[in-house]
């Protein structure tokens, strides 16, 4: 979903909602702000080519800016706790399915190997179809989008 145009934390969920409802798809919901490193880092991994094949074919990507969005935080906030960057995949119906939120806390990117593997997980339940070499192409990109590699 591109925020072009788009003002309100709320009407970027609904028209995330709206995608992904008629594509049959789950909705990866971003919160964070355009002074975040890390969350400059995910957009770029979010915006690899490879990346968005992969999370393409199953989810709707949606971004939560809390700083800009004057009810990014409030709208966010009903699905997980807002963090620079923190993530929650959610239906289209918003029911939550899970969020960056693991036993050591919030992952946001997903660069160590125990926040690597959380996000991994997150993406196998959300989507039970990926396959495990989408998964370990989504874990590689991670590595690249932040300069890793």
């Amino acid at each position: 979903v591109t925020t072009a145009g788009v003002t309100s934390a709320a009407d970027t969920l609904a028209a995330a909602c709206r995608e992904a409802g008629g594509e049959s798809k789950m909705i990866f919901l971003k919160s964070g702000h355009p002074n975040c490193s890390w969350c400059r880092a995910f957009d770029r991994y979010h915006e690899l080519p490879e990346v968005r094949a992969i999370i393409g074919k199953y989810f709707v990507v949606a971004n939560i800016d809390t700083v800009n969005m004057s009810d990014g935080s409030e709208i966010f906030g009903k699905y997980a706790k807002p963090g620079a960057p923190s993530w929650v995949i959610i239906s289209p119906e918003k029911e939550v399915v899970i969020d960056s939120y693991g036993e050591t806390g919030n992952v946001g990117y997903p660069l160590a190997p125990h926040e690597t593997a959380h996000y991994i997980g997150a993406i196998r339940k959300a989507a039970p179809g990926i396959s495990e070499d989408e998964l370990a192409d989504l874990s590689e990109q991670i590595q690249i989008a932040a300069g890793e590699k």
